[in-house]
């Protein structure tokens, strides 16, 4: 907030603004020393305090003032008020386990938070949340990186040919085997291999996942071993949970013991599950570890993971390019000390955290909503695929300032009875 506007602010708004900066601190330490761990409750009483500001700065607005600070308590309570929508808009489409959907929603805090932003409608607010209007350049800048990742991704990526393991001795298909379980089969199926529209799978389950170090060694300490200790409170005696408490406990120490060599700079692979398999690294360099949690997803099909990779390449590439300023402010951070040791001036880009650059993006610009529908997203490759990149770029920004014209109030998902919740 522009701080000639301190003096004029109450007492009260000051209070808040500084148990806004005491939680963002909090929620940025556990991200920093848990590798990228989100805590549910303090997201949602963030999101609840920004919209209380959002309710106290409109009351002062209301009181009067000259118009320079009227320019500023707007630009405030619009800035609070998307920032507190993009949080809760995160926790629920977090892209985890389909047994933890509906726990945001689960939540008390999170009713609360649809209580303010209710109140903050009901009085006026949604006229501080219109699309605001942008220049061309950011426009034909946007609609560039669109076609550029269309044209990066949008090919036919799984018909490659499977590695012939019998051309190579029985040593080297055993040290194939094991350096690559992701890439390399015994006996693999022949090409295509991903999963085309109308032949998705139900699901996929393990008893078993991966966490990051940090994040296995604090959730069996936090999550797991007081669960099990509640059980064994109910039913004292009980062998099998006695066991299981000490393998918990034992597995803890080992992994606190141990220590690895970061990698510097991450493998640029297909985020997630090749990550892991063919690294055991998260993106940031962390050492990945198996823990005792049963995990259920769906298995996605082909669009649904080149529509993920645009929608993270745009982001990328927009990155300090002067389309959206909360993003650029992010990547600038991320480039200097100040992120941490996680800190990068070559690899900030890749140190993104493109699911909230996307809300950020798709706040400003409309048309990006077309990167969620599998309809819209496909007439847009076809556009780029018939008429090429120049004219693709030209129809594109086009739609962008068309998009934004007709746009209305946004729709947040703090206002959807029926929002289908993910935890993180």
């Amino acid at each position: 907030m522009d701080s000639s506007l301190q003096d004029f602010l109450s007492v009260e708004i000051r209070r808040m603004l500084g148990e806004e900066s005491r939680l963002e601190g909090e929620i940025r330490a556990i991200e920093e020393s848990l590798s990228g761990l989100r805590d549910i409750d303090l997201l949602l009483t963030l999101a609840g305090t920004r919209l209380s500001l959002c309710l106290q700065l409109m009351k002062q607005l209301a009181g009067g003032a000259d118009p320079a600070a009227r320019e500023a308590l707007q630009a405030a309570i619009t800035e609070k008020a998307l920032a507190a929508i993009r949080l809760v808009e995160g926790l629920l489409a977090e892209n985890v386990s389909e047994d933890q959907k509906g726990v945001v929603q689960a939540n008390p805090l999170y009713a609360q938070v649809r209580a303010q932003m209710e109140k903050f409608l009901l009085a006026g607010g949604g006229g501080f949340l219109e699309v605001r209007e942008t220049d061309s350049r950011k426009r034909r800048a946007l609609s560039r990186s669109i076609v550029e990742a269309i044209r990066k991704y949008s090919g036919e990526d799984d018909l490659y040919p499977a590695l012939a393991l019998e051309d190579y001795p029985p040593f080297v298909r055993k040290v194939l085997l094991f350096l690559f379980p992701v890439m390399v089969r015994e006996d693999p199926q022949p090409p295509p291999y991903g999963i085309e529209e109308g032949e998705e799978q139900p699901t996929y389950s393990s008893q078993n996942m991966k966490l990051p170090l940090s994040q296995a060694i604090f959730y069996m300490e936090n999550e797991l071993l007081p669960d099990l200790q509640e059980k064994l409170r109910e039913a004292p005696g009980g062998r099998a949970l006695q066991e299981e408490i000490e393998e918990v406990r034992r597995r803890v120490e080992d992994y606190k013991k141990l220590r690895f060599f970061p990698r510097s700079t991450p493998v640029l692979l297909e985020k997630g599950y090749y990550t892991e398999g063919m690294t055991g690294y998260t993106a940031d360099g962390e050492m990945l570890v198996p823990i005792p949690l049963p995990v259920t997803m769906r298995s996605g099909t082909n669009l649904d993971r080149k529509m993920e990779l645009v929608r993270m390449d745009v982001v990328k590439r927009i990155a300090g390019r002067g389309v959206s300023g909360p993003i650029d402010e992010e990547y600038r951070r991320l480039r200097s000390i100040e992120s941490g040791i996680r800190g990068s001036s070559r690899t900030a880009s890749m140190k993104l955290d493109t699911v909230w650059g996307y809300r950020v993006l798709r706040q400003d610009y409309p048309f990006l909503t077309r990167l969620v529908d599998k309809g819209k997203f496909q007439e847009l490759v076809d556009l780029v695929r018939k008429e090429g990149m120049a004219a693709s770029e030209r129809r594109i920004a086009a739609l962008i300032e068309r998009d934004e014209a007709a746009a209305g109030l946004l729709s947040p998902a703090l206002e959807q009875d029926d929002a289908e919740g993910q935890a993180t």
